[in-house]
């Protein structure tokens, strides 16, 4: 049963006894359904329910949620995530991985059908070397390092007598769209004279739920190369 109070608001209380009188209940019955309507309510309208509106207040305040419930995470910054995927590499350190090449172009034999390796074999608070070990060939090292403008990656390749090959040096600085797992490297050597077909962009992935670690190599928007290493069962022994 609905009436106003003294106050003008709709006040929802809950039905009383019906009367003992059988004679009074078509008269009770009567009255109710003239009032409800110059009250603006029913008899059946639901109560509302008790502390929804605190509870709506609370979860306000928390903030959005995750799709399980739990509340959910910032997102990193570039520098939180390129800081992440650094120490998700050091994590490997002293490790040797056994790849393959998956993707190459067909004028270029250097990766097939050589077996490859990387080793994660110096890892420095600020510097991450990794051998990249073509057949018999240990002339290449991937660099990573980070400062204070971000993460590099950066080829080194060296001649018998220690001196650089002219293509040595080449590779980029972190773009800021990549995450713990997966980073990407503009070419710092691009300029605007540059054409697009040459503009490069080498990627690189940790993929611990597959065991995997994937170099990538885009030129001119179009993929060139995909190297995948296996980070599971150890790799065969490697002689150097």
């Amino acid at each position: 049963m609905c009436r106003p109070d003294l106050r003008g608001e709709i006040r929802l209380e809950p039905a009383l006894p019906p009367p003992p009188l059988r004679s009074m209940r078509p008269l009770a019955a009567l009255l109710l359904l003239i009032a409800a309507p110059l009250l603006g309510c029913t008899s059946s309208d639901p109560a509302p329910a008790e502390g929804t509106a605190q509870r709506t207040a609370q979860r306000t305040a928390q903030g959005p949620r995750a799709p399980d419930g739990s509340a959910a995470q910032p997102a990193a910054t570039p520098r939180e995530a390129q800081d992440a995927f650094f120490e998700n590499l050091r994590g490997l350190c002293g490790q040797t991985f056994g790849g393959r090449t998956i993707l190459a172009p067909t004028t270029d034999e250097t990766f097939q059908p050589a077996r490859l390796y990387m080793v994660v074999e110096e890892c420095g608070e600020n510097e991450i070397r990794v051998p990249f070990i073509v057949g018999e060939d240990a002339s290449r090292t991937w660099v990573f390092q980070r400062g204070d403008e971000g993460l590099t990656f950066f080829h080194e390749h060296l001649q018998a007598d220690g001196t650089e090959y002219e293509n040595s040096g080449f590779g980029g600085n972190a773009s800021d769209d990549g995450t713990a797992t997966f980073q990407s490297f503009p070419d710092f050597w691009a300029t605007a004279d540059t054409p697009p077909a040459e503009h490069r962009i080498w990627r690189m992935r940790i993929d611990a739920e597959n065991d995997l670690f994937v170099y990538y190599l885009d030129r001119g928007g179009e993929p060139a190369y995909r190297l995948v290493f296996h980070m599971g069962e150890a790799s065969p022994p490697l002689v150097r």
